[in-house]
């Protein structure tokens, strides 16, 4: 059914004379019709109504144009993108920086679409491109069908029924002439009242009987006769005289078959609807009720759901997540309990997939990826944990060292002890910076190197030895211990003597006396 348009110019009224001015006409190409929606069309028909001035430009905004066809400002835009794809219309800028829009080019022979522009703003869809395919056919004087209609307008042939049975219905247009399932339509600028009247006597070419059949040969003896049941559509309701309507008893209405549907004109429903017959003659206007074959469903007194009986004890809260997650992955994951009651239940759903992937790239090796994430989690502040998941999916899971394998963290797991790869890597580094700083100290004129004071073995510290700068016990390497021990003592690489100069100068400053005071 046609929308009423919060912005529409209802049709003019008459003049003093007695005469009705034309309506306001908006034009544009037939060969449109097939290439885009109705609403796109709509949008750009009112760009084209804006860029009638003298410049020729339309400077309307989006808001704008959407407020006079009833539609939401995105869908006019996206409407008006498409037609830009389709060179129906062309996006400017002016000197003064300034947007605008233009139609395309037209040519001057082209066969163009005529239509009032009260119709554009208030039809929509499907019905505008069937009201628009219409008024070309009916300037061009000859008869349409469905087919026609939706070929020419790029629809279904369902649809350009539908959209023909609701314009009919509203007064957009009037049949006439009706030739097979073609007919010649009259196009009204602006809805005529009284036309809905005309739906029963439309023939319905999908109803029409077989040939040769007893009701085929009754249609064809009253089809230039006037049908009195037509005609009682038509007719005034007769004035009822009073004390003439008998008394219905209480309970006499009969009882509605079982599975009984109402008729509806929708084409989705042809099979079911039949028509039905008023005064003598078949008519699509009545609405009966067609018994159907399918029974109603038993009754039952059981309630669809029962709830369950209440537990005695309340059940312990879970933290994990109910679903998707295997033994293994929970193995890992409540490792760190502290960090699933934060999450919610997809990211608890993706931190048991990021776990699986964990192990599954340590070829099933669970225990690694749990002591990996003991470690991890041994050495992080919980409340400086913002995000939860992200910690556990680029911190906690990921395996840190070299690029072989059997790396982890600096410890090689199959032979398990150091790792040789990252120990020779990080000596190396360490030596180059070491000997880079002790020839630029040496370059200064006048340094010279304090005497080193070496700590007695007994009183240093212990430190880890997987993690260097680390004094036992170590947090990172909870999980054992025994892998901290005393350091060597002799020290044989190549920046001893730096090493030994600043330690010497750390001790003299602590027990410097001003920093004492």
């Amino acid at each position: 059914m046609p929308r009423p348009a919060a912005a529409a110019v209802l049709p003019d009224p008459s003049t003093g004379t007695g005469q009705t001015p034309a309506p306001f006409v908006t034009r544009f190409p037939a060969r449109w019709l097939p290439l885009a929606t109705g609403d796109t069309l709509r949008a750009v028909t009112a760009v084209g109504d804006y860029a009638r001035g003298a410049d020729a430009y339309c400077w309307a905004a989006d808001r704008t144009l959407a407020a006079g066809l009833s539609l939401h400002p995105r869908t006019v835009a996206a409407g008006l993108r498409t037609a830009e794809t389709l060179g129906m219309v062309r996006a400017v800028q002016r000197p003064g920086g300034t947007s605008a829009r233009v139609l395309g080019s037209i040519a001057e022979d082209e066969l163009m679409v005529c239509v009032s522009a009260y119709s554009r703003n208030t039809l929509a869809g499907a019905m505008f491109l069937t009201y628009c395919v219409l008024a070309v056919r009916e300037h061009l004087g000859e008869r349409t069908s469905m087919a026609r209609i939706a070929k020419t307008a790029g629809i279904a042939p369902g649809t350009a029924r539908a959209a023909v049975a609701e314009l009919a219905a509203a007064g957009w247009i009037s049949r006439q002439d009706t030739a097979g399932a073609a007919a010649r339509y009259t196009v009204h600028p602006a809805p005529i009242p009284g036309i809905p009247t005309q739906l029963g006597l439309f023939p319905e070419p999908r109803r029409r009987p077989a040939a040769g059949s007893p009701a085929a040969a009754q249609r064809s003896s009253v089809q230039h006769e006037e049908c009195i049941g037509q005609l009682a559509l038509f007719a005034e309701p007769d004035p009822t005289p009073a004390g003439s309507v008998p008394t219905t008893p209480v309970g006499s209405a009969p009882a509605t078959p079982t599975g009984s549907a109402p008729r509806t004109r929708s084409p989705q429903q042809d099979l079911l609807n039949r028509p039905a017959t008023v005064g003598g003659c078949s008519s699509g206007g009545a609405d009966t009720s067609d018994p159907r074959d399918a029974p109603a469903p038993a009754c039952t007194r059981e309630p669809a759901a029962l709830a369950g009986r209440a537990s005695a004890a309340p059940e312990e809260p879970t933290h994990l997540p109910p679903l998707l997650i295997t033994a293994e992955a929970y193995r890992v994951l409540s490792k760190a309990p502290g960090l699933l009651v934060r999450m919610s239940r997809w990211e608890q759903r993706q931190a048991a997939r990021a776990t699986g992937a964990a192990i599954d790239a340590v070829e099933g090796d669970v225990q690694r990826v749990a002591d990996r994430l003991v470690r991890r989690f041994a050495c992080a502040d919980l409340a400086e944990i913002r995000s939860p998941y992200g910690w556990l999916a680029k911190r906690g899971l990921t395996r840190r060292g070299c690029e072989r394998p059997e790396c982890e963290s600096g410890w090689d797991t199959a032979a398990d002890t150091t790792c040789t790869t990252c120990t020779g890597r990080t000596e190396h580094a360490r030596d180059l910076t070491a000997a880079r700083r002790l020839a630029q100290h040496q370059g200064v004129t006048g340094a010279t190197l304090a005497p080193a004071t070496l700590v007695p073995v007994a009183q240093r510290r212990a430190v880890c030895t997987v993690h260097q700068a680390v004094t036992a016990p170590c947090a990172m390497c909870a999980a054992d211990t025994a892998r901290s021990r005393w350091p060597p003592e002799a020290d044989s690489a190549t920046g001893a003597a730096l090493r030994e100069h600043l330690a010497a100068r750390r001790r003299a400053r602590e027990h410097h006396p001003a920093n004492a005071a």
